[in-house]
């Protein structure tokens, strides 16, 4: 396997080879027929030494040399990576050039062609002419052994030819040109790059369709002048006939009707023409997840002869199946096995619409009905928890269906029903029935806005001493916090997501907000109001080819009317809505919900016996359960490198995880409080995503929490701010993740 030339475009050679032979100063125009009947002869006697040829790469005849180095010096205006895909010599794998790993034979390895390294000389110098830097200078180093090379090539870039003037004609009352001349990759001052010339032209054209111009053409032009390293550039722009849609084509349907295929669609007759609504189309098309292959293009390749101003569309669609299955399992450090099962109709009673039934399961092996004690075992990270009834199976089972059209193609809708038995680790325990409408605005901004109204009916089971922050005195059998209950919400959600790849991003941002609101004015129950508000934003650096810096900030706050409750004022947010810390994807310095806010319970009922100074005493067991908070603060920053010989599925990560869940009424929480934990990790590639184990390091004692003790059915407390001891040893501070999936 060779590296191939994406970026030399035979068809500039002409313009480099006559340029060569016309002398130092010369004038480019595309539409000129003799440079190209020139170029065209001159391409034959040239092809053979632009075009890189294949190189043996896996095995190789007697004699010949594996490439154990290539490097380049001096290089400065285009980085590595492109000069390494623009020859045929390449390198061979990390395996073969380690030394400490070569012995073991395994690895690609690229061999050694005198013929094309001398060919690639040339392509570098014509690389380097078409960027603009027509002094570039290539020279070469190779050092050879019996059986190995090493390659060194040292390039001087000189002085580029610069682009000094600007100029835009023809489009004038149609696009602003000061519009035009800021969206173009070209500019003044800039190095002459025939590359960015064409994607260039590319702008002025996309601009102009999408001012209903389908058939505008722009003409390149440029006068070059080497001695003084200055050019300037004009395009010429030929609008051609404004252009209203008159038809659009359908074909390929068969389950799905044309009328669903239309509505779905920004593209209508009558409308004045936009390359953008033909993108758009495709992607709401796709979007509906029924078809393989969808294709929106402009049915006329040239104008109409009669000057007609009416174009055509064609839509063809390949329908996929509609009825899908799907199922998966998996494992977490706190979820122990898991599994996933799902069936999905599409075109639900026609129109588009979308039934999903699926059923979600986790903690199997740990508890009823499945109790086959894995908590002692494989899922040892289980084994701290103290309630038996958070370690029996959890399931979420949900019927949806979902509406593409309501009113317009920008408002969706889907309905969805469910059935939960969900713990949270050390939290609680939450049981019930869910109903949920949500309408969702596609913006043409591309950030899709969420209105949702949620109904519950259900319990929240936690440890009586996480309720004891809101009363005086606790009583074991007080269920006043537990009691069934109905909990209507409204939410409100914002995602503006900029990102390359959902499962992995490398490069661009995601911005989410969301509001959520729980009243009895709309049905809530009185001990389940509050306002809950999130904000997170993260962003995603390329550093290199493939390395990523990445970053996030999740700031949340939770507000809750105050109401009178026995003989006192309470603020009182239900368990499920609070805000917790601590695990795989906040800080990682800290177990799951081990962040934040904590009570302790002491068992006198309960413990182990142990030896202290030769004398055996019995040592009750101490119960720690996470309280949540009403207010988060998280920070986050990841960077994440590709681990060498593992041709990228293997890379790791170093980051630094920084964040606090707070109890209180105030507007700021103490800053002093917020952790931070550095560690690092390594990813394998998979089709879900990164397989994940990071290693935090915390140097903090364990949080202080009121301490409570056990006294018949009453909890007393013992101690307001009861804190243990740090631990002893290094490990002690170490805390490991084992998860699927980005940390964020």
């Amino acid at each position: 396997m060779t590296g191939q030339s994406n970026l030399l475009n035979l068809k500039e050679l002409d313009v480099w080879v006559n340029r060569r032979r016309l002398g130092a100063r010369s004038t480019g125009a595309e539409c000129g027929g003799l440079i190209r009947l020139f170029g065209a002869a001159a391409l034959m006697l040239a092809a053979q030494v632009v075009v890189p040829r294949p190189v043996r790469a896996q095995s190789g005849l007697p004699g010949d040399r594996v490439v154990r180095g290539l490097r380049f010096v001096g290089n400065h205006a285009l980085d590595d990576y492109t000069l390494s895909i623009s020859i045929a010599t390449s390198n061979s794998s990390w395996w073969v050039r380690s030394p400490l790993v070569s012995w073991l034979g395994v690895g690609d390895k690229r061999y050694f062609n005198e013929r094309e390294f001398r060919r690639d000389v040339l392509r570098l110098k014509l690389l380097y002419d078409q960027s603009g830097y027509v002094d570039a200078q290539v020279d070469t180093t190779v050092r050879r052994d019996s059986s190995s090379v090493w390659i060194t090539f040292y390039i001087h870039e000189g002085e580029p030819i610069r682009v000094t003037q600007l100029a835009i004609t023809g489009a004038h009352g149609i696009v602003p040109v000061r519009r035009l001349l800021a969206d173009i990759p070209l500019a003044v001052g800039d190095p002459f790059n025939r590359f960015l010339l064409q994607a260039s032209a590319d702008t002025i054209r996309t601009e102009l369709q999408n001012h209903g111009y389908p058939f505008a053409q722009v003409f390149r032009s440029f006068d070059m002048d080497a001695d003084r390293k200055v050019a300037t550039v004009g395009f010429d722009v030929d609008p051609g006939i404004r252009a209203t849609v008159g038809a659009v084509r359908v074909s390929g349907e068969h389950a799905i009707s044309e009328q669903v295929i239309r509505r779905m669609i920004p593209v209508r007759a009558g409308k004045l023409f936009r390359l953008d609504d033909l993108y758009e189309s495709q992607h709401d098309l796709y979007g509906m997840d029924v078809f393989n292959y969808v294709s929106v293009s402009l049915a006329d390749t040239v104008p109409p002869a009669n000057g007609d101003s009416l174009v055509t569309v064609d839509v063809r669609v390949t329908e996929g199946p509609l009825h899908r299955i799907r199922a998966g399992a998996g494992y977490g450090t706190i979820d122990c096995f898991r599994g996933l099962a799902g069936w999905t109709a599409h075109n639900f009673f026609g129109g588009g619409r979308t039934l999903d039934l699926t059923a979600h399961v986790s903690k199997i092996g740990t508890g009823d009905p499945f109790s086959w004690g894995l908590q002692n075992n494989v899922c040892h990270a289980l084994s701290s928890e103290q309630d038996s009834s958070r370690l029996a199976l959890n399931y979420l089972v949900t019927a949806s269906v979902s509406e593409p059209f309501v009113f317009s193609r920008n408002l969706s809708a889907t309905l969805s029903l469910s059935a939960e038995r969900r713990s949270e680790f050390q939290a609680y325990l939450r049981q019930g029935v869910t109903g949920e409408l949500d309408l969702t605005r596609h913006t043409r901004w591309g950030i899709p806005i969420t209105l949702a109204f949620t109904v519950s009916d259900g319990r929240t089971v936690a440890d009586p001493a996480t309720f004891c922050v809101y009363l005086n005195v606790c009583r074991l059998d007080d269920t006043t916090f537990s009691r069934r209950r109905v909990q209507s919400t409204l939410g409100l959600s914002a995602v503006r997501n900029r990102t390359n790849s959902p499962l992995d991003p490398t490069r661009g941002s995601a911005i989410s907000a969301e509001v959520r609101w729980a009243s009895s004015v709309i049905g809530s129950d009185s001990l389940a109001q509050f306002t809950r508000m999130v904000g997170q934003i993260a962003s995603y650096h390329r550093i290199g080819r493939r390395t990523v810096l990445a970053w996030r900030l999740r700031a949340g706050t939770i507000v809750a009317p105050s109401f009178g409750f026995a003989t006192q004022s309470l603020r009182f947010v239900p368990p499920e809505q609070r805000f917790y810390g601590g695990g795989p994807n906040s800080v990682r310095g800290y177990s799951q919900n081990g962040l934040g806010p904590v009570v302790r319970v002491v068992d006198p009922t309960r413990g182990d016996s142990a030896t202290i100074n030769g004398t055996t005493v019995f040592v009750p067991d101490t119960i720690t359960s996470p309280t949540g908070g009403n207010k988060l603060l998280f920070a986050n920053v990841e960077l994440r490198f590709p681990l060498p010989g593992f041709s990228g599925r293997l890379s790791g990560a170093l980051f630094v995880d920084a964040g606090q869940v707070f109890e209180s009424d105030r507007a700021l929480s103490s800053l002093s409080q917020v952790r931070v934990t550095p560690g690092a990790g390594v990813r394998i590639a998979s089709p879900l995503g990164p397989i994940r184990l990071d290693v935090a390091y915390n140097p903090y004692r364990p949080q202080a929490g009121p301490l409570y003790e056990r006294q018949g059915s009453n909890l007393v407390l013992v101690q307001d701010a009861f804190q243990p001891l740090a631990p002893t040893t290094f490990f002690g501070h170490l805390k490991v993740h084992f998860s699927v999936g980005q940390a964020f």
